[in-house]
């Protein structure tokens, strides 16, 4: 009887150990779970991706992008200026005048004989007075030659008038080798082509040895 109970006792003893150490693991598992958040790969977005995306949220435009260059203002106010001077083009007042507006048109032989048309063949005299220069006669007769065909009557008085240009004689004197070839060709092409109604061409005939010497 006495051993019975004692095997009893054991046993019980026994299966309680087995249910607390079951329960510790239990515990133990459950402890692990909480302490380790499962953590969804899927959504998560690198630290480095956020860190680019809020740097070009944050930047600001360099000093390039926020203004244009002091060369783009200069071309931009030359080319508005041009562009007003053009829609509106009166007689100059002095030849500094002429020549400020005309370097302006410089590369537009169409601006360039808007300005001629502009300025009457009569007033060249008192216009340039002793301020003619021979790149400036040589661009106005270069100019005239692209016109010449629709403006004979007009290029006549200028080619007449500049003549009567206080400086004129030594300007043609002072001519490089290249204008006088210049000047010789616009004059046999151009001024002197055999097509030229008579009323217009003694005239010219009369003028070609004041520009070709």
């Amino acid at each position: 009887m006495y051993e019975k109970d004692l095997l009893q006792r054991t046993a019980g003893a026994l299966h309680r150990t087995a249910q607390g150490v079951e329960k510790k693991q239990e515990t133990g598992v459950r402890l692990q779970e909480l302490s380790s958040p499962t953590i969804n790969t899927r959504t998560v977005t690198p630290v480095s991706s956020l860190k680019d995306d809020l740097i070009k949220q944050n930047r600001k435009p360099s000093k390039l992008e926020q203004k244009p260059s002091v060369q783009e203002l200069a071309a931009r106010a030359a080319s508005q200026a041009i562009n007003e001077a053009a829609q509106n083009i009166t007689p100059p007042s002095s030849a500094y005048q002429f020549e400020v507006i005309w370097r302006g048109f410089s590369g537009d032989c169409a601006l360039q004989a808007r300005l001629l048309k502009a300025t009457s063949p009569n007033v060249l005299p008192q216009l340039f007075k002793n301020a003619l220069t021979a790149t400036m006669l040589m661009d106005i007769i270069k100019c005239l030659a692209t016109i010449f065909n629709e403006e004979m009557e007009l290029t006549v008085q200028y080619l007449e008038n500049l003549t009567k240009v206080s400086r004129f004689d030594m300007v043609i004197l002072c001519l490089s080798s290249a204008d006088r070839t210049d000047m010789a060709h616009i004059w046999n092409n151009v001024f002197g082509n055999k097509a030229i109604p008579m009323e217009h061409a003694e005239r010219l005939d009369d003028l070609r040895p004041k520009y070709c010497r």
